[in-house]
């Protein structure tokens, strides 16, 4: 009688704690967010999950583009897009061949090198377009929403930093 009093009490106790670790993961409690975020302000802060969407729709909400600039904007992606979409058709072909040099028995290190090098190239096109778009999406800000795109700018290059250990 004394052992089975202990299972039922047992199997209740782990079962209120499955109850609670349930509710626990299905609330979604979210952990406080780290010291460097709380030391940022809210205006510094990384875009928010819900927040994040299409990366022009955050751009056109966030900078609060009117109709007039949102046209200018979309001429802006459509260039960009081609631009980057040659870079990287590039940048495949280059990392292809880069990479096949490997099926060789000795591998072709004047050819790898020389390689390389392009696909250096290539990441420094890419880096020169892109900031070159948004170099033409501040132009066509005004004074109010240029204020907007500094803080803006402060969160995408946040993201390129490697994460901290």
């Amino acid at each position: 009688m004394q052992k089975d009093r202990f299972l039922i009490l047992t199997i209740i106790i782990l079962f209120v704690l499955n109850l609670f670790t349930l509710g626990y993961v299905l609330m979604g409690l979210n952990p406080p967010p780290p010291p460097e975020m709380l030391e940022r302000g809210p205006d510094m802060r990384r875009p928010d999950k819900k927040e994040q969407g299409r990366p022009d729709e955050l751009i056109i909400n966030r900078l609060k583009l009117n109709t007039d600039q949102i046209g200018k904007f979309e001429d802006l992606k459509k260039e960009h897009r081609n631009q980057v979409d040659s870079i990287q058709f590039n940048s495949r072909k280059l990392h292809d061949e880069y990479f096949g040099l490997l099926k060789n028995p000795v591998a072709d290190t004047a050819k790898a090198s020389a390689l390389l090098e392009q696909i250096a190239m290539n990441q420094k096109q890419l880096d020169r377009a892109t900031f070159s778009h948004f170099e033409k999406l501040r132009d066509i800000c005004n004074n109010d929403q240029k204020e907007l795109f500094n803080r803006f700018i402060d969160e995408i290059a946040g993201s390129f930093k490697p994460p901290k250990p």
